[in-house]
This record gives C-alpha cells, sequence and structure tokens, in this order.
C-alpha cells in the first residue's frame, strides 16, 4: 500500500503599513516562496520562507508558512523514495509549527516507508489523538500493525476507513485480499528465527520448518553482502499448501513462489516438501532477493532487472544454463517490453522466454558493473535518482548502447 502526505496550503503574508522596518522584504520572500511553491520547487520556497521568518519571528503567519515548507518537501521526498530526509522535514515541521496532524501523518507515513514500525505507530498514535477518526490515519494505522504481523488489527483499521472512504476500491481491494489471506494464516503453525516470521501450513515433515529458517538466512548473509543491505525487521514468509497458494497469491500453478510487495510477504507452496527437498534453497533466494531489489530501490527497479537479479542469486551467482540460453534464440523483446512481458505472461512457454532475457540482461550488467555497482545502482534508484541516470553511473554507458550491444551478443 502506498503511503503519503498531502501538500499543505501556504498563507500570504499581509502587507502592513509602509514603512514598517522588516516587513516589506519578509513579504517580498512570502511571495517568492508561494511562487517556487506552485511549480514544485519545494527546497527553493523553503529557503524563501526561512528567509522570510528570520526577519520576522514573532509573526505566527511566517512561522506557519515554514512549518508548512517544511511539510510540503517532506511529501515531496515521500513521493520521489527519500524517506529519511522526508522524515527530517516532518520533524522541523513540528519544531517550528506545533502539533499538526498532517505533519505526524507524514513522519508516520516516512517510517512505513523505511520499515521502521515502532517510529510510524508513535507518530501515527499522535495524530489519531489530535484528529481522530481520520480515514488516513486509520489506513496507516493498518499498515503498521500489517507490518508488525498483526494481521486482525491491521483488518480492523482498514475496515473502520472502508466505512468512511466506500468508493476506495484499492483501499477495498487491499482489505479483501488481507482478510483473505488473514484467514489461511491463522490456521498454520508459527516460528520464527533473527531475520524471518514464518507461518507454514500443517502437516509439513519433520524439521522442514527449522531447514526453511536456516536457508532463509543464508540467503541473507549471501544476498546481503553482494548488495549491501541487511534488513533489520524481520521477513515475514509463508508456507502456503497448495491449495491455498492459488486462492492467496492468485498466480499460475507453475509458479514455484512469490514476493508481494503490497504486503511484504513472501510466499511458497508447501507441495510436499521434506528435509532437504532438491532446489528448496535456490526458490527461497529468488524470493529473497526480490525483498532486497525491493526495499533497496522502495520499488523503482525495473522487473527484468528485478527478476534478473533474483535469477542470478537463485543460481549462487551463476550465470544461464545451456537451456535457457537455447530459449533465447531468435529473441527481438526490447528491454522495455520486458517488464510488461514478465507480468502479464500467464503462458509457461513465454514466460520462461521473458526470465531468460531477463536473465542475460542482467548477467551482462553485472559482468560491466560489479554485483556491489549494481547494488549501489539500486540504492540510488531508492534515494530517487532518476532509472537512466542510475544505470548510467553504474553501466557507465546509456541504456541505449546497453541494449544494442546485449542485443547484439545474443545474436
Amino acid at each position: 500500500m502506498v503511503v503519503r502526505a498531502g501538500t499543505l496550503a501556504l498563507t500570504a503574508l499581509l502587507l502592513l503599513a509602509r514603512g514598517a522596518p522588516a516587513v516589506e522584504p519578509a513579504a517580498q520572500h512570502t511571495q517568492l516562496g508561494l511562487s517556487l511553491s506552485a511549480k514544485g520547487l519545494h527546497r527553493e520556497a523553503l529557503a524563501e520562507f526561512e528567509r522570510a521568518f528570520a526577519l520576522d519571528p514573532a509573526n505566527p503567519v511566517l512561522r506557519r508558512n515554514l512549518a508548512r515548507a517544511h511539510a510540503n518537501l517532506g511529501a515531496h521526498l515521500l513521493t520521489t523514495g527519500a524517506p529519511a530526509e522526508a522524515k527530517a522535514a516532518f520533524r522541523a515541521a513540528l519544531e517550528v509549527g506545533g502539533e499538526e496532524p498532517a505533519y505526524y501523518v507524514g513522519l508516520g507515513a516516512a517510517a512505513l516507508q523505511q520499515r521502521e514500525t515502532g517510529e510510524a505507530f508513535v507518530a501515527l498514535e499522535a495524530a489519531s489523538r489530535l484528529a481522530p477518526g481520520r480515514p488516513e490515519i486509520l489506513v496507516l494505522l493498518g499498515e503498521a500493525y500489517d507490518q508488525a504481523g498483526d494481521a486482525p488489527r491491521a483488518l480492523e483499521f482498514w475496515g473502520e476507513a472502508l466505512k468512511q472512504r466506500p468508493e476506495d476500491k484499492r483501499l477495498r481491494e487491499r482489505l479483501e485480499r488481507a482478510a483473505r489471506a488473514a484467514r489461511v494464516e491463522e490456521r498454520y503453525e508459527a516460528r520464527e528465527s533473527h531475520h524471518f516470521r514464518l507461518r507454514a501450513a500443517g502437516a509439513l515433515a519433520p524439521g522442514v520448518l527449522d531447514e526453511v529458517l536456516g536457508l532463509l538466512e543464508q540467503a541473507y548473509q549471501n544476498v546481503g553482502f553482494a548488495l549491501g543491505y541487511y534488513p533489520s525487521d524481520q521477513v515475514p514468509v509463508v508456507l502456503h499448501s497448495d491449495g491455498d497458494f492459488a486462492a492467496v497469491a492468485g498466480l499460475p500453478h507453475w509458479v514455484g513462489g512469490s514476493y508481494d510487495p503490497a504486503d511484504g510477504r513472501i510466499r511458497i507452496p508447501a507441495r510436499g516438501l521434506r528435509r532437504g527437498t532438491a532446489g528448496l534453497g535456490e526458490v527461497l533466494a529468488h524470493e529473497y532477493t526480490h525483498v532486497v531489489v525491493a526495499r533497496l530501490s522502495r520499488g523503482r527497479a525495473p522487473r527484468w532487472l528485478n527478476e534478473g537479479l533474483a535469477l542470478y542469486f537463485q543460481r549462487g551467482g551463476g550465470t544461464g544454463d545451456g537451456a535457457s540460453r537455447r530459449l533465447l534464440t531468435g529473441f527481438r523483446l526490447p528491454l522495455s517490453a520486458l517488464s510488461g512481458a514478465l507480468a502479464e505472461a500467464q503462458d509457461y512457454g513465454l514466460a520462461a522466454a521473458a526470465y531468460a532475457a531477463s536473465a542475460s540482461a542482467t548477467e551482462f550488467l553485472l559482468e560491466r558493473a560489479g554485483v556491489q555497482e549494481v547494488g549501489r545502482l539500486l540504492r540510488r534508484l531508492g534515494e530517487g535518482v532518476s532509472w537512466e541516470r542510475a544505470f548510467e553511473e553504474a553501466a557507465r554507458m546509456d541504456l541505449a548502447t546497453f541494449e544494442r550491444e546485449w542485443q547484439e551478443r545474443l545474436r
């Protein structure tokens, strides 16, 4: 669920009588700040409101404008994938403007983007105290409880929000999907390790859950070392019965696992798992890589790179096999079309070719840049840098040149 804070309206400074010292320059800075804010130049606008406030710090309008300018910058930073900076902006808004529900909402939303659930609760409960029952606060509180693994409480808050927003189709779909998953998971056995929270369908062979957690911890170390990122919270993982996996994930029968950024869960169909089941570690490494890529890039990595990296770590850092390369004979889809092919493919043959192409393009990128530089690329995306710029920094060539050379390699 996307969490963001809205932009706040700024107030024009009323000009006082001619000759009042410092007021006219303050008004000029205010008018310039209003103009810059209307153009979406929030940092520049903030600088003007700071200058205005410094000239007349006793003026309540100037103080309110400065606080709102901090909040507007925070909202902008949230939408561009910079939650750490956004938190600082919303804290500055609270320091200057005092307790305002919107500032706490923004702070809570930024904390949720960083999966800092405890901090999110503090901010959102403060917002709820000041403005009880507001649907945007209820939605975010539901998100916080969902991150914390408390599905019943999440459903409660989302349900209350939906009563006030019955026309909100996205919220309704999120609530229905979460309710369906909660009904399934409440029957499952719970287990956890240091970095993972596992729920599993019953009747699995003895020792399977411990093995799954061990393999996940191994993936945590391997992928984290390569890409330079280790989540600080426990990642939720669900081992579904086959029927439940189809009902909750809604994916084709041949899919061996999934990661849903909307609820942050890795989902794996059990399919008769036993200790030592061939390929289990590879599937878990694949899905855990999606977690790292999504969090590092704030969900901004293209699908082909996301899947290509997942296949890379699934293979233990290896390259594609001969069968994968044969799938690419005559393959001509551009990289820009790969994401659509991966998202829409319900046909195994088409999906296999799209996955093989993603692995091939990612392998080519890793050869040019190295895995640590690709980790930096993902981090730059998460900081709000454009895909084109982040890619060129890593690959030391533009996308068009990279794709042309990759296609030549396929031929």
